[in-house]
């Protein structure tokens, strides 16, 4: 049988104590932080039926959480294994497994209610709709949209809270004709329309700044799958044609013969320049070399080490170069040398204060120096793949997942660097390394699936 009343208690002693700690409790409640203070360890599966599991391992607790789901998702998900921990503590003997769908046992209802009252709880859930309310004090699906922007929460589970919890939605329905609401307002479009900025990063860098990190063993099993699709995405994204398989292949062999390997002596210009962008990222993520933004050059070298003419690698452009479609373009190949002394500045600035960034302010300095990377455009070929290894050896430093961009994302990847050019925002691209981060440690975590 459900405890409601045993839900909402729990909600509340924890709202309280949020408050005497910070002196206030601020919207969206952030629950990452919560379970990082209750000893659990967060990271991020490729579930295909699961919205998150819990596991214990001696004093602490392990969550994970579909790195497909949207991030308010991903909130209710953190609150809703929270409330495990918190609610049922007589049965720690077991791990939890929580469905996208299917019938819900009495457990995960109440793990269900007590996200729900933690993160839209009722009397700051009646105040916000009373700024919105209309003559008889209910709210329309309009309302709904910016109040669960407030809450950080989806607009599903904000509109039936306040259709069924406190009952001030505008027309008294049915769940399923709810659910047909909706979905015909299509809130996704309407939340674009509606909000110049969205809250996404801010609510992913609630969760990213809480997650646990691991870096990958290159010589492992998930270490080679990781570069195997690496040296893939990042060759797509340039439009090289070359497929998984022929990448797997240049791996193998390269692993097993190294220099000898009869790829090096390949004449196809797609497989040599493959075979570089394999060996350039196994180089940022080993290296213990000091790190400095000069490095590109030996970046760019490794890139085309297999090239007919490898000298010609690594060596500053002398003429200016044109990016179709780009609101900034490349600064003159004459201020290149003057560019990369400042861009160090910034980069040996971070270097040496390493420890003193949050994993959300290190990766907005990342996403800063990939861009200016970018309109720097140093050499004449090899640009994106060398500043895309750059960022990798940089999040490695911070003891950080090393990231690729999927392929099939290039639009949106050049759409974030479009948004720096006309409007000096960074969101999207910090967002892309946020999300391409939570599919690495999806990765680490396969069996799990």
């Amino acid at each position: 049988m459900i405890n409601i009343g045993k839900t909402i208690l729990a909600a509340e002693r924890i709202l309280k104590e949020i408050k005497n700690k910070k002196g206030k409790i601020t919207y969206p409640i952030n629950p990452f932080e919560l379970l990082k203070e209750n000893n659990s360890i967060i990271t991020y599966s490729d579930f295909d039926k699961l919205e998150g599991l819990l596991l214990y391992d001696k004093n602490k607790s392990i969550v994970s959480i579909n790195m497909n789901r949207p991030i308010t998702r991903q909130r209710f998900t953190a609150a809703h294994e929270l409330g495990h921990i918190l609610l049922h503590t007589e049965i720690k003997a077991n791990n939890f497994l929580c469905p996208i769908s299917g019938i819900k046992d009495a457990i995960e209802k109440e793990a269900d209610s007590f996200a729900s009252n933690l993160l839209m709880p009722t009397e700051e859930l009646n105040k916000r709709v009373d700024l919105y309310q209309d003559k008889d004090g209910k709210v329309g699906l309009n309302e709904c949209l910016l109040i669960a922007e407030y809450f950080g929460v989806s607009f599903e589970s904000c509109v039936k809270t306040i259709c069924f919890r406190i009952k001030r939605f505008y027309i008294d329905v049915d769940n399923t004709e709810l659910t047909k609401l909706i979905r015909k307002y299509k809130p996704n479009t309407k939340r674009k329309k509606l909000f110049e900025k969205s809250n996404d990063l801010s609510l992913l860098i609630n969760a990213i700044d809480y997650s646990h990190f691991s870096t990958i063993n290159l010589n492992e099993v998930i270490g080679i799958k990781f570069i195997q699709n690496l040296a893939y995405h990042d060759s797509r994204l340039e439009n090289i044609e070359i497929s998984q398989e022929e990448i797997n292949g240049i791996f193998a062999d390269l692993r097993m013969k190294g220099n000898e390997s009869k790829y090096c002596k390949s004449e196809n210009e797609n497989i040599i320049e493959a075979l570089g962008n394999i060996e350039m990222n196994k180089y940022c993520l080993e290296t213990n070399d000091k790190l400095d933004v000069f490095k590109i050059k030996v970046l760019n070298r490794l890139l085309y080490k297999y090239a007919p003419y490898p000298e010609y690698a690594g060596i500053y452009r002398t003429d200016d170069n044109v990016i179709l479609g780009g609101a900034i373009q490349p600064v003159t190949y004459l201020e290149i040398i003057d560019k990369m002394d400042e861009l160090n500045t910034m980069l040996k600035t971070t270097v040496e204060n390493l420890d003193k960034y949050t994993v959300a302010e290190y990766i907005s300095i990342v996403a800063k120096i990939h861009y200016e990377l970018t309109v720097l455009h140093p050499f004449n070929d090899g640009n994106g793949r060398t500043t895309r290894a750059l960022t990798n050896w940089l999040l490695h430093l911070k003891g950080l997942c090393p990231i690729y961009i999927n392929s099939n994302n290039r639009d949106e990847y050049i759409e974030a660097l479009q948004n720096i050019d006309r409007e000096n925002n960074y969101d999207s691209l910090q967002i892309i390394i946020i999300k391409s981060m939570m599919k690495t440690m999806a990765d680490i975590h396969k069996s799990w699936k």
